[in-house]
C-alpha cells in the first residue's frame, strides 16, 4: 500500500504563525523510538550580501520569499505501509532534508520536497523536515504520523452506551428509569429520537445486527429490543436469581453474563434466540466482549487478592481459559501505588486485534499498620487503572498497566478507529483521560462531564465522543478532534423521560458516587461507592488500624436499611449514618458535609455522640440514599419456584435448633440482635474469631463484634470481621474450634452441607 500526504494548508501556518506543524490532534506525542530528532530552533546564519557598485544597479529587486519550512498534515499509517513526507508547500527553499523520526532519514539534502518512508513498528513518529534557501538559511517543520497494526477488528463488548453500526445513532441505557434513549447526528447537531422501555434495572446494552441486547438482572430476562419496532420486544427467560448483566454476539452465538449464578448463558443467533449452553465456574462474571478469534472474553468484577482474573470462553464448547491480572507488589507513594486491579467491567479489544485493555480500580491490599506498618491514606488506597492483555493468548503486559493520578475508579473506555487511543471513563472524578496507546502517555481530558461517567462511545469518524453521565442523567457529546484547548460539550441530552428517585435519593446518590467534590474527599480518589459499588461489599478485607479499628471486611449495604439491623460496622462504632462525616474528614482527606462550627458542637465530633441527622442536608440526602438499600437480592441457591431445596431445609432445623445455639445470636426476621444496650453501648460478642489483626474499637479495646445479619451470605465472601475464612465451611470448622460460633464441632460433613445449604439460601 501507499498512502500520499497532501502539503499542510499555507493558511493555517499563517495563522498559527508557526513554522512547526502540530500533531495528529493538535498535541503530539513522543517518538517511537525515542531517537533523537533535529533541533526545531536551529537556524544557520546568512552571510551578509555584498553591498552592489551603485553604478551597475539595474534598479530595485523584488525581495526574496521569506523562507518558511510547510510539511504535510499529520496522518496514520499501519506497518510496513509507505507513506509520502511532503514538504512541497515550503517558500523560499531550495533544497529538503528528511529526518523520518525512527533514526532514519536522508543523509544530505536533496532538491526533491518529497520522501518516501515505511515504518516497521507501531508509534507515533515525529518526523522532521529542514528546508534550505539558496544562502543556507535552514528552517524546520514537524509532521506526525501515528503508525498502527493492521486495522482488521471492529471491538464489541458491553457497555452502557454504544455507536449503532452503519447509523448515526446511538443509544444509552438509564438502570434507574429502566429505559433506553436514542440519539441521532446530523452534522454537529445531536437530538433525542425515541426512548424505549426495558422493565428489571437493565445495566448494558450491546449493538446485534440492528436490534439491541438489553440483559435486566432484576426480571432475569434478556430483552432483545428492535428500534424501528419498539412494540417487537422478545424477553429470553434465565435462570432464576441468576442476575444477567451483559450480552455479546459473537459468531452464531449471544453470551450473557450471569453475575449472580457465576456463568455464561450462550445463546443461538437467530431471529428467535434459544439458549443452547450454560458455562458455569465463572464467578462473579459480570463484561463480555468478542475476541478476534471467536471466543467470548468474561470479566470477574471483584478480584481476589492474590490477582484480578477474566476467562476466554469458546461459545460452542464451553472450554475456559482462565487469565490473570497481577497483583502489583510496589510500595505506595503520591504518584503509584501496589494493590490488586478490581471492579473489572468492560474488556475492550483494540480495533488491531492485538491488545485489550481492562479499565478499573486498583485497591491497595498491601498497606495499612498492622500488614506492613505503612497506613493507608486517602492517595495510596484506590487508584484508577488500566491494564492491557496482549492478544490472541491473553497475557497480560504489566509493564503498561497505567495509574491515573488523581483518579480514583476507570469505569469504562472507548477506543479510537485507528487503535492509538484509549477514552477513559474515571467514575468517581466527573472526568475522562485520553490515552495515547502508542506511547502510554495521557494526552487530553474532558472535565466536569457530569455525574457518575459510566459509558462511552465514540463515533466512527472519531469526531464526537458521546459520555454517558449516569447520574447528571444525560448523554454528553464533545468534538475531540483536537485538544489544543479543553474541549466544550457540544449538548447535554436527558437520559430519562422523566426522574425515577426523589430529589433527596438522587442527590444523596451523587454524593455517594463522588470524589470530584472536595467535601467529600482530597484530590479525587475516594468515592463511598468505590466500596460499596451498586450498595455492594467490594470483596476487600482493608487495615483500618491507624483509624482506631483493625482488619475490618466491607459489608455489603443491601437490605441493610441504613441502621435497620442496629449499630455499624463490626465493631458497632456507628450509630447513624450521618457518623460517616468521621470517615469523610478522616481517611478520605475531605472537608466535610457539614459546617465546621455544627460539627464541633457538643459531642458531635466524636462517633455515638450527640446526633449529626438534620444538621446538613447533603449528608441527610447521603444517609437517605444508603438507607434506601432495604431489600435483599434474592438467593440463586433456591429451587426454581424460590423455595427452600430439601438440603436447606434440613439446614434451617439444624440452625434453629437449641443444640447447636445459632438463634441466641442470629435471631428475628434479619437473624441479628444487633443494637445498643443503653446509649453508646452496643450488645457484642466474643465468638472466638478474634485475633492480632482484629485491632481496635474507636481506639479502645475491642471486647467482641457486632451481630452481623446472615441475609445475603451467598454473595457476601470473604467471611468474618477480617476476611479470613473463605467459605462458609471455614466458618463453621477452622475458625470454630472451641464451639464459640455455635456449637458445631458435633456435626458430620453431611450435616454440615445441611447448614451450608440453609445459610447459603438466605
Amino acid at each position: 500500500m501507499s498512502r500520499r500526504l497532501p502539503a499542510a494548508p499555507l493558511a493555517l501556518a499563517l495563522l498559527l504563525g508557526l513554522a512547526t506543524a502540530q500533531a495528529c490532534d493538535g498535541g503530539g506525542g513522543s517518538a517511537a523510538p525515542p531517537d533523537a530528532a533535529p533541533d526545531l530552533a536551529a537556524d544557520a546564519t546568512a552571510p551578509d550580501a555584498e553591498t552592489p557598485d551603485a553604478a551597475s544597479d539595474p534598479g530595485p529587486e523584488l525581495p526574496a520569499p521569506a523562507l518558511m519550512a510547510r510539511a504535510s498534515a499529520p496522518a496514520y499509517a499501519v506497518t510496513d505501509e509507505t507513506v509520502t513526507l511532503d514538504g512541497s508547500a515550503s517558500e523560499g527553499a531550495a533544497l529538503y532534508l528528511w529526518d523520518f523520526g525512527d533514526g532514519r532519514g536522508w543523509e544530505a539534502p536533496r532538491p526533491d520536497p518529497t520522501a518516501t518512508v515505511a515504518y516497521p513498528a507501531p508509534g507515533r513518529y515525529k518526523a522532521v523536515l529542514t528546508a534550505i534557501d539558496a544562502a543556507g538559511v535552514r528552517r524546520t517543520a514537524q509532521v506526525s504520523v501515528a503508525v498502527t497494526w493492521p486495522l482488521v477488528f471492529t471491538p464489541l463488548q458491553s457497555g452502557t452506551i454504544a455507536w449503532l453500526p452503519g447509523t448515526e445513532r446511538a443509544a444509552v441505557v438509564s438502570t434507574d428509569a429502566s429505559e433506553l434513549t436514542l440519539v441521532a447526528r446530523d452534522g454537529d447537531t445531536f437530538s433525542v429520537t425515541g426512548r424505549m422501555q426495558a422493565p428489571g434495572g437493565p445495566r448494558t446494552l450491546t449493538p446485534w445486527q440492528d436490534r439491541l441486547l438489553v440483559p435486566c438482572p432484576d426480571a432475569d430476562v434478556l430483552r432483545v429490543l428492535d428500534p424501528a419496532q419498539p412494540d417487537s420486544a422478545l424477553a429470553l427467560p434465565l435462570p432464576r436469581a441468576s442476575r444477567p448483566y451483559a450480552a455479546v454476539p459473537v459468531g452464531d452465538r449471544l453470551a450473557v453474563s450471569l453475575q449472580a449464578t457465576g456463568q455464561l448463558a450462550l445463546f443461538s443467533a437467530e431471529a428467535t434466540p434459544a439458549l443452547q449452553l450454560l458455562v458455569d465456574d465463572l464467578p462473579d462474571a459480570r463484561g463480555v466482549a468478542a475476541l478476534p478469534d471467536g471466543r467470548v472474553a468474561v470479566t470477574r468484577w471483584r478480584s481476589p487478592d492474590d490477582a484480578a482474573e477474566l476467562a476466554f470462553v469458546d461459545p460452542h464448547t464451553g472450554a475456559i481459559t482462565r487469565l490473570t491480572l497481577a497483583l502489583d507488589t510496589q510500595l505506595a507513594d503520591d504518584t503509584e501505588i501496589g494493590g490488586v486491579p478490581s471492579y473489572l467491567d468492560q474488556l475492550l479489544v483494540s480495533p488491531t486485534g492485538r491488545e485489550a485493555a481492562i479499565p478499573s480500580l486498583q485497591a491497595n491490599v498491601l498497606d495499612g499498620v498492622y500488614r506492613n506498618g505503612h497506613p493507608l491514606t486517602f492517595e495510596t488506597t484506590v487508584r484508577a487503572v488500566v491494564s492491557w492483555l496482549d492478544l490472541p493468548g491473553g497475557a497480560e503486559q504489566f509493564d503498561r498497566r497505567k495509574q491515573f493520578d488523581n483518579r480514583g475508579l476507570a469505569s469504562a473506555a472507548a477506543w479510537s478507529a485507528h487503535g492509538d487511543y484509549l477514552y477513559v471513563a474515571t467514575r468517581g472524578s466527573r472526568a475522562v483521560e485520553r490515552l495515547d496507546a502508542l506511547t502510554g502517555v495521557q494526552s487530553g481530558s474532558l472535565l466536569f462531564v457530569g455525574y457518575a461517567p459510566e459509558g462511552l462511545a465514540l463515533s466512527p469518524d472519531d469526531r464526537h465522543l458521546l459520555v454517558d453521565a449516569s447520574l447528571s442523567r444525560e448523554v454528553v457529546v464533545y468534538d475531540v478532534t483536537s485538544f489544543t484547548a479543553l474541549p466544550q460539550p457540544l449538548a447535554r441530552l436527558a437520559t430519562v423521560s422523566a426522574e425515577p428517585l426523589s430529589e433527596p435519593l438522587l442527590r444523596g446518590k451523587r454524593l455517594f458516587n463522588d470524589s470530584l467534590d472536595a467535601r467529600l474527599c482530597k484530590d479525587g480518589y475516594i468515592a463511598c461507592a468505590h466500596c460499596h459499588m451498586d450498595g455492594e461489599a467490594d470483596g476487600r478485607t482493608w487495615d483500618f488500624s491507624d483509624r482506631g479499628e483493625g482488619l475490618r471486611n466491607t459489608i455489603t449495604l443491601l437490605g441493610h436499611a441504613g441502621t435497620g439491623d442496629g449499630a455499624i460496622h463490626w465493631s458497632a462504632n456507628f450509630d447513624e449514618i450521618q457518623d460517616f462525616e468521621h470517615d469523610i474528614r478522616g481517611p478520605f482527606g475531605g472537608k466535610g458535609l457539614m459546617a465546621d462550627a455544627d460539627f464541633h458542637s457538643g459531642t458531635r465530633d466524636t462517633t455515638l455522640g450527640d446526633s449529626k441527622a438534620g444538621i446538613s442536608e447533603d449528608l441527610d440526602a447521603l444517609a437517605a440514599y444508603v438507607t434506601s438499600f432495604d431489600t435483599e437480592r434474592p438467593s440463586p441457591y433456591r429451587q426454581d419456584d424460590g423455595a427452600l431445596s430439601p438440603a436447606a431445609e434440613a439446614g434451617r432445623l439444624l440452625f434453629e435448633s437449641a443444640e447447636l445455639g445459632c438463634t441466641e445470636c442470629h435471631t428475628g426476621p434479619r437473624l441479628t440482635d444487633s443494637g445498643f444496650l443503653a446509649p453508646a453501648s452496643p450488645l457484642l460478642h466474643d465468638v472466638g474469631t478474634l485475633g492480632p489483626g482484629s485491632g481496635q474499637r474507636l481506639g479502645g479495646p475491642l471486647e467482641g463484634l457486632d451481630t452481623p445479619t446472615l441475609r445475603g451470605l451467598w454473595r457476601t465472601a470473604p467471611y468474618l470481621h477480617d476476611g479470613s475464612a473463605a467459605t462458609l465451611r471455614e466458618v463453621l470448622t477452622d475458625k470454630n474450634p472451641a464451639d464459640q460460633h455455635g456449637t458445631t464441632s458435633g456435626l458430620d460433613d453431611w450435616e454440615l452441607d445441611q447448614l451450608e445449604a440453609w445459610l447459603l439460601s438466605l
